[in-house]
């Protein structure tokens, strides 16, 4: 295909004359032509000889050459005036490069001049090829007098890799092996530009490393060059480093003169990204590109957990420098290492801006994405925000900026705080004289206020860091805490903000050892992701809170992690793009709390230690939405390389050492015991009648599939499930929808919209969300399907609002289901649920008690995880994980009984609304619990372990008692078995009393409680063993009335004995 740019003129625009044409003598034109081309191509041959890089003919044979000529013959036509032609061709026609693979495609691009640089000409070029063509390889040359630039970029399949067979090949061989054999014999030892000898070095290794090299990276590279590459390479194999090399003063054409070979090798890097990065960095910094070269080569097989790795990406550039320029080869170093690891954001603000580089620019756009959680303002959305900052009149606001952040983390001399304070004042001074419109003024004060409020970054450690991470003091967040989550009662206890490569993330936490999961939100386009950048913050705060409120009964307080990642493409590229994003965003807080990285940030880590807390932090996640085994695995492998305290308990639901959250159910067996409760509060017998139910959620997804397995062994065929609704589209039958066809999907992972449409009954129908019908179909059932209960179980946040609440309502006002028990976070928003018991009643139970399980479970997990190996866990585990699932049903029973019971009391009182008195009532006496346990002299804290368990199940607690007084450090036995003594006290005593108890005096009545139900338990163990008629019920009665009573005769006693 043959494609032409900047013709004067299509034809030519003359009228024909009416009267008839003869046509003209074909071999007259043939003639004419042929002198024409001949003495075109006589002058364009002698200057094309003359004139390419000799590399060009090492590469080339000479079919592909008379193709050039042939195309270059015509650019130089000067009747045609073309400025560029582009040329695309096939393995197997014309002009193919030896070696390649059979879909290789070559697209050539022939430019007159060099006006353009290489950088920006190879942008637009590789912007232009279809997204989904693989870039294999770049080829980059110019003629000697800059008339012309010829550009190739293939695309396709992997190129058949090295095996030594054919005589091109083994004359590549040989030439190695001399090449090898001259290193051995010390020939070249001390000469510059040859790699020293090294027993990587050795036929074994070239031979491994060979194999995983294209043939035509091999055969068409002198060996000096491929064995410096081969170190290179080595050197990031396996991994995701960067690494650089100079060569200056390499000779590469007979009229070139010398240059600098610059060789970058990128670790689980792909080609298009490579090159475009390094193009963009070396035109940064002024370079002229001479020629470039992109290869890929294989890692080596590897069992390290994650997805496999892309391999290792090897750009090499001929540069020079422009007249009279020195280049700075470290800064540009450093530059080529850290362009992977950044937003298009931070590369596009150091395109507009170059006197700020990459680390300033990063920093920037970081605190910009950040200031999106202060903002509410109208014109600055996240797009509006960045393209306002790349105008010129931001350029010194943002270096000034910029240097007060890196001076302020300085990790030998960090600026003190009466320093930064004055330079944030002078920087707000120069915002307030310098710009007069609001949303300028407003996103740059934001954007200080940022920065006031960093504690610690990890921008020090460039040369290691995959994103930026900041440590911020949460006051920074008071204002739209009060101003949109009113609800939240107090400001978090810490907060990390991480920004990279497609993504940005939060990570929210209410105490200092908290639990929560990780999640990850991927918009389906870019107007979707603008909307999650204004609510990133905010949602990822009220995902904290009910966290908080849910974490009632362990011993961490409520945390939650949210990485939101722009837009992908292919479902490939989109899996590739949420794993990234996980393993940045994981080692970016690592950098913060890992005492290694700590070490490395130095002073700047140390100056805000007493804000950020005594010690290195700990995190504890668990897995979320978009989360997967993959991202586990790496999760915790990678806290182990990074030397962080008890690895095994950064992340939850392992898939061997732990407790999968989806293939044992933990969520939805808390989900169904609510459902059931409150299904016999409304006086319906689920076991005995019909009734039916609706949720939200694939088939496929944790909480909703596992629902579908609980539900059809705990009720059978007295439950239809009459509507369903996830990501891919709808399902609706009043009949029911055929149980084993969702079971089926459940076994299988597979979404509603793989559902066998025969398996329906006449009424079902199934719609999926690639039809207009569909994807309303789906955004509607969960309002539209009449059922007795709904469970959502899946889909985005706040989807029932204040806003759209009135859909729920059927026409006659009552609401489409009689409960709703919410499986998913922040399904329903507390206004609509608010709005909807006020409307008509509608009990809901809150998310902070409905999914509470999977948090307690991951808890229990990583309480094992700490007292055990992981052999022993593996072990313990057939025992252990049945023993937790009843812990959890029974903690979801002891909760879900005590908020109907408080319904009966305080009718007027909404269910959410109980259920968060209920947990902030736990809470409150956790504290009271943890204050009066501290309080204790060392050798009555050392006697307390026995007591925890009330908290672990019996199976690590019986096996290991002996070690987990060892195994678990103090806090932590102090607040296990504060939360579980505060949740026994609020469950079995209720609000009233728990509510009535003066703040002063609780931690003395927690303790007295933990006595007295001691002594309870053995007075009804003693009734229990007795001989007496109704021992049992007598033994029951005691234990739930007799430690409240015990407790407050106890007090009256003591307080009687206080005023004699």
């Amino acid at each position: 295909m043959l494609r032409l740019s900047g013709a004067r003129g299509a034809l030519g625009a003359r009228r024909l004359a009416v009267a008839a044409v003869s046509h003209p003598d074909a071999s007259k034109l043939i003639s004419s032509l042929e002198s024409s081309s001949k003495t075109n191509l006589s002058q364009v041959v002698p200057w094309f000889a003359e004139q390419m890089p000799t590399t060009y003919f090492r590469i080339f044979g000479e079919e592909t050459q008379r193709r050039h000529l042939r195309a270059i013959s015509t650019l130089f036509d000067d009747d045609l005036n073309l400025k560029t032609l582009s040329l695309t061709s096939h393995h197997g026609g014309a002009g193919g490069c030896p070696g390649r693979g059979p879909s290789a495609v070559y697209h050539t691009t022939l430019s007159r001049g060099a006006a353009t640089s290489a950088a920006a000409r190879l942008a637009q070029q590789v912007a232009a090829l279809p997204r989904e063509a693989e870039l294999r390889r770049v080829l980059v040359f110019r003629s000697a007098d800059d008339r012309l630039c010829l550009d190739i970029l293939e695309t396709g399949s992997a190129d058949a890799p090295f095996s030594g067979e054919d005589v091109e090949q083994k004359a590549a061989l040989v030439a190695l092996e001399g090449y090898a054999a001259r290193l051995r014999a010390g020939e070249l030892v001390g000469q510059s530009n040859h790699v020293p000898p090294s027993a990587i070095l050795s036929d074994g290794e070239v031979a491994k490393f060979l194999r995983r090299c294209s043939t035509t990276y091999v055969c068409q590279h002198e060996p000096r060059l491929l064995y410096k590459q081969m170190l290179l390479t080595q050197s990031v194999a396996g991994t995701e480093d960067v690494a650089v090399e100079f060569e200056d003063g390499y000779e590469y054409g007979s009229h070139n003169g010398a240059a600098t070979l610059i060789t970058v090798a990128l670790g689980d890097s792909k080609p298009r990204r490579a090159l475009q990065g390094t193009l963009a960095t070396l035109d940064m910094h002024g370079l002229q590109v001479e020629r470039v070269l992109v290869d890929m080569i294989g890692d080596p097989p590897s069992d390290k957990p994650g997805l496999p790795s892309a391999g290792v990406t090897l750009v090499r550039a001929i540069v020079r420098s422009p007249a009279g320029a020195v280049a700075d080869n470290t800064q540009l170093a450093n530059d080529l290492r850290r362009f992977k690891w950044l937003d298009d954001s931070a590369l596009s603000l150091a395109a507009a801006h170059p006197s700020l580089g990459l680390e300033r620019a990063e920093s920037t756009a970081a605190l910009a994405t950040l200031s999106l959680a202060l903002l509410d303002h109208p014109l600055l959305s996240r797009n509006n925000m960045l393209s306002l900052l790349e105008r010129p009149a931001f350029a010194p606001q943002l270096a000034a900026l910029s240097d007060v952040f890196a001076a302020r983390f300085d990790p030998t001399s960090p600026m003190d705080d009466a320093a930064f304070g004055a330079a944030i004042d002078d920087f707000d001074k120069s915002v307030a004289v310098g710009f007069q419109a609001e949303e300028s003024r407003s996103l740059l004060h934001a954007m200080g206020r940022c920065l006031r409020h960093t504690m610690r970054t990890n921008a020090p450690l460039a040369e290691s860091r995959r994103a930026l991470a900041l440590r911020l003091d949460p006051a920074l967040f008071a204002q739209p805490i009060s101003q949109h989550a009113p609800h939240v009662l107090q400001l978090p206890y810490g907060v990390f903000f991480v920004a990279g490569r497609h993504f940005s993330s939060f990570h929210v936490r209410f105490a200092d050892v908290a639990r929560g999961g990780l999640r990850v939100v991927a918009p389906a386009d870019s107007e979707a992701h603008v909307a999650e950048s204004r609510r990133h913050f905010l949602e990822c705060l009220n995902l904290a809170w009910a966290q908080q409120l849910k974490n009632k009964d362990i011993p961490e307080g409520g945390s939650k992690g949210v990485c939101l990642v722009t837009p992908g493409s292919s479902s490939k590229e989109r899996a590739e793009l949420l794993h990234g994003s996980v393993k940045a965003t994981i080692d970016g807080m690592l950098d913060l709390i890992s005492p290694g990285a700590l070490a490395r940030l130095g002073e700047a880590a140390e100056a805000p230690a007493d804000r950020v807390g005594r010690g290195p932090e700990q995190i504890y996640l668990g897995p979320d939405e978009n989360i997967t085994p993959d991202d586990i695995d790496w999760v915790v492998h990678r806290a182990a390389e990074r030397g962080y305290a008890r690895p095994a308990a950064f992340m939850s639901s392992k898939p061997a050492e732990g407790i999968n959250h989806k293939e044992f159910g933990v969520t939805s067996e808390g989900v169904a015991v609510f459902l059931d409760v409150a299904l016999n509060a409304l006086g319906l017998s689920p076991r005995t009648e019909p009734w039916s139910v609706k949720l939200t959620g694939g088939p496929d997804g944790d909480v909703a599939g596992n629902m579908l397995q609980i539900l059809h062994r705990e009720y059978g065929d007295k439950v239809r499930v009459v509507g369903m609704a996830d990501g891919s589209g709808c399902a609706e039958d009043p009949a029911g929808l055929p149980m084993a066809e969702l079971l089926r999907l459940f076994e299988q992972s597979l979404p509603l919209s793989a559902l066998d449409r025969a398996a329906l009954s006449p009424s079902g129908l199934l719609t999926t969300v690639d039809t207009e019908e569909g994807f309303h179909a789906r955004n509607s059932m969960h309002n539209r399907v009449v059922a007795d209960a709904f469970i959502p179980a899946g889909g985005r946040p706040s989807a029932i609002n204040g806003s759209n609440w009135r859909d729920f309502l059927l026409p006659d006002g009552t609401p489409s289901a009689k409960v709703i028990v919410e499986g998913a976070n922040l399904f329903v928003t507390p206004e609509a649920r608010q709005a909807l018991f006020e409307e008509c009643g509608l009990p809901i139970i809150k998310d902070s008690s409905a999914n509470k399980c999977g948090v307690i479970c991951s808890s229990l997990e990583i309480a094992a995880s700490i007292v055990l190996e992981r052999d022993e866990f593996v072990a313990l585990k057939p025992a252990y994980v049945p023993a937790v699932v009843d812990r959890l049903r029974a903690l979801a029973r002891l909760e879900a009984s005590r908020i109907m019971a408080e319904s009966r009391l305080r009718p007027h009182v909404p269910l959410p609304k109980l259920s968060e008195q209920l947990s902030l009532a736990i809470l409150r006496v956790t504290n009271a619990a943890a204050d009066a346990l501290e309080s204790l002299e060392p050798e009555r804290k050392e006697r307390l372990w026995p007591l925890m368990r009330e908290h672990l199940p019996a199976p690590l607690f019986d096996a290991y008692s002996t070690r987990i007084a060892e195994a678990l450090p103090w806090e932590y036995q102090k607040s296990l078995i504060a939360a579980s003594l505060a949740s026994r006290l609020v469950y079995r005593e209720g609000l009233s009393w728990a509510e009535s108890l003066p703040s002063e005096a609780l931690p003395t009545v927690c303790l007295e409680y933990l006595r007295q139900e001691q002594r309870i338990r053995q007075l009804a163990e003693d009734v229990r063993t007795s001989s007496l008629g109704e021992r049992d019920e007598v033994s029951e009665l005691l234990i739930r009335g007799g430690v409240r009573a015990a407790v407050e005769s106890a007090e009256h006693t003591r307080g009687a004995a206080i005023a004699a």
